[in-house]
């Protein structure tokens, strides 16, 4: 009868839907409505006509419905999983990873906390001036720390780092002054290269010959490969493997080969500047086979027995798609949270409801689509508003603590680097900076690698001995004053050498003595001389304050006036003026020998020196 009851009640209400019904007592009646936005149409909200049309009360009972599901055993579950990051293929493993560095905040973050510390102070260090102006201008010109940087993004995002690059003739359009003086005099001195040198040469012969790149040309250009577009056979076995690159990466280059017409100067130099094998090979449609000579590579922890390296992501994928998960399931809780239940009573022992009609005038009024109501009924109307228990829990931070830990210790990074939050004490927290520490200098010594092995190619094709050392930002998580504050001192204590204290504040000591070699004159004229240095006791021996006095007669007041204050400041400043030293004054043999001492003003005064004179005090009127 009950369901029959919310049939005929469910039939005109457009925008609510009745529940459930029950009499608690004789003519009281309780109604539960839904009233959400997308409720199904109702028509009344109570019926009390008999089965003979007469009026009698309603005789409640409690029906249920049993909702059944198509089972799933344990194997069809496995199945219905994703794939293990083990069974997936490298390209993409690499497509996910870099899309989940577009669309999970915690990943993305970590990969730029880890890029940004690893390129941060990336400098040239070699003795030779001249050399030291070719890198520079080089790397300005074709913006090689821009290619350092990219190459620090996609080792953190993917593990995978393949470089391309075009060689030609250097010709700068911003040439320092002796630019010119510099590339020619090096080309005339020839190579002065060590037996380690003799396999490179050969090899710059080789391809030369080949035209692929000579001793007069450089790299001009550098691209990062897609690394879903990479394929790499051949056999790992002392890394014989070659670089190919799916027909698809070189859709837009195909089509500039076909047809040339419309093109920009820029984009045909471009082609120009490809290998004539390499052009041939794009234009088939087919895998192409990249030059060894213009790849590079750099790979994220790969064994010589591994084809391709992992991602360091991959070993969070599992607690990434867990916290998607929980996620799905707080926007579903959000969704349920917009419908609620009403539960509706009128009447009660004193004010029974015998007609019908007051229950349909009831229904009425919450039939709205709107989620506000103007309700105006006696005092037995009640109105109990159902919700969503616990809804802070549910939502709460909570439930992501353990994932986030989780990815954390999978990406080995302290959330300090990524949100601000402290949790551990000191020691821990030390201990976590080292080892992103150590997670930075391990970037740097892969990226260092290839860097080496452009700047060597580039010294030989323009007949350089050597060729700078690379130098990142080694303060990055420390505290460099302090760090400078102990360094400064165990060096004046002698406790280290000048190259060692040099080397810990990350600059190369070669570098530094060549600046020192090359100010030395400017320091000796004076230039850079330090007057009155703080630093250096025997610059200004220590004077005793002048005795002040009282000789005014007892009982009378003294009066100082304006020309007296006049005449005590220019005592003072006299004062002053002599005892400053015009330059640094020191002992032959200490860590200052080489500041000037000689002529004029600066010479370095004798024991039998007079001192300057004391301040005169204001006479009294």
């Amino acid at each position: 009868m009950v369901d029959e009851i919310k049939e005929k009640l469910n039939k005109k209400l457009e925008n609510s839907e009745v529940l459930a019904h029950r009499e608690v007592a004789a003519g009281v009646h309780e109604l539960e409505i839904d009233v959400g936005p997308k409720g199904r149409p109702v028509t009344e909200l109570a019926y009390l006509t008999g089965k003979d049309g007469e009026r009698s009360p309603l005789r409640f009972h409690e029906g249920g419905r049993v909702v059944t599901r198509d089972f799933l055993r344990r194997v069809d579950l496995d199945l219905m999983s994703k794939s293990p990051v083990t069974r997936m293929k490298p390209d993409k493993i690499y497509q996910q990873a870099i899309n989940y560095y577009r669309t999970k905040g915690h990943y993305g973050t970590i990969v730029d906390t880890l890029s940004n510390f690893a390129a941060k102070g990336f400098k040239n260090d070699i003795d030779d001036l001249d050399i030291k102006l070719f890198y520079d201008t080089w790397g300005s010109e074709i913006n090689f720390q821009e290619t350092v940087e990219k190459v620090f993004f996609d080792f953190f995002r993917v593990g995978l780092v393949r470089t391309f690059k075009i060689v030609g003739k250097f010709d700068p359009k911003l040439k320092p002054e002796n630019f010119q003086s510099i590339v020619k005099g090096r080309k005339a001195k020839g190579f002065k290269t060590s037996s380690s040198f003799d396999n490179v040469i050969a090899h710059s012969e080789w391809a030369a010959a080949k035209k692929i790149w000579s001793k007069a040309f450089v790299p001009l250009n550098y691209t990062i490969l897609d690394p879903t577009m990479i394929d790499i056979q051949g056999s790992l076995l002392f890394d014989q493997t070659e670089t190919f690159l799916k027909p698809e990466a070189f859709k837009d280059v195909r089509e500039m080969l076909k047809s040339q017409v419309g093109l920009s100067q820029e984009q045909k130099k471009f082609l120009n500047s490809l290998p004539k094998e390499l052009k041939e090979d794009i234009k088939k449609n087919k895998p192409v086979k990249l030059p060894s000579e213009l790849v590079g590579k750099c790979d994220y922890r790969k064994q010589d027995y591994e084809r391709y390296p992992m991602p360091k992501v991959a070993r969070a994928f599992d607690h990434i798609d867990y916290k998607e998960e929980l996620r799905k399931a707080d926007f579903s809780t959000l969704d349920g949270i917009t419908n609620y239940i009403l539960k509706i009573t009128i009447g009660n022992d004193e004010h029974p409801v015998t007609e019908q009609s007051q229950l349909e005038a009831v229904a009425s009024l919450f039939d709205t689509s709107s989620k506000s109501f103007d309700v105006v009924w006696n005092h037995t109307l009640q109105v109990e508003k159902i919700t969503f228990p616990e809804i802070d829990k549910i939502l709460g931070q909570d439930k992501f603590k353990q994932v986030n830990d989780d990815i954390s210790q999978t990406f080995g990074v302290s959330r300090a680097f990524i949100d601000g939050q402290v949790t551990g004490n000191s020691k821990a927290i030390e201990i976590g900076v080292k080892a992103f520490a150590e997670e930075v200098n391990y970037a740097r010594r892969c990226v260092k690698r290839w860097i080496d092995n452009e700047y060597e190619e580039i010294a030989l094709a323009m007949g350089f001995d050597r060729y700078p050392q690379v130098r990142f930002d080694e303060n990055a998580v420390k505290d460099e004053i302090m760090m400078m504050s102990v360094i400064q001192g165990m060096i004046d204590r002698r406790i280290i050498s000048y190259e060692t204290g040099i080397e810990k504040l990350g600059l190369d000591f070669n570098t530094e003595l060549a600046n020192f070699i090359q100010e030395k004159p400017l320091v000796l004229d004076g230039v850079l001389g330090i007057i009155g240095s703080p630093y250096n006791p025997k610059a200004i021996p220590a004077q005793q304050a002048p005795v002040q006095k009282d000789t005014t007669t007892s009982g009378k007041d003294s009066t100082v006036t304006h020309q007296d204050l006049d005449a005590f400041q220019k005592n003072v400043e006299k004062m002053l003026e002599q005892n400053i030293q015009k330059i640094q004054r020191t002992p032959t043999g200490t860590p200052s020998e080489g500041r000037p001492r000689t002529g004029g003003k600066g010479k370095p005064r004798q024991k039998g020196n007079p001192r300057a004179p004391k301040p005169t005090k204001p006479q009294k009127s």
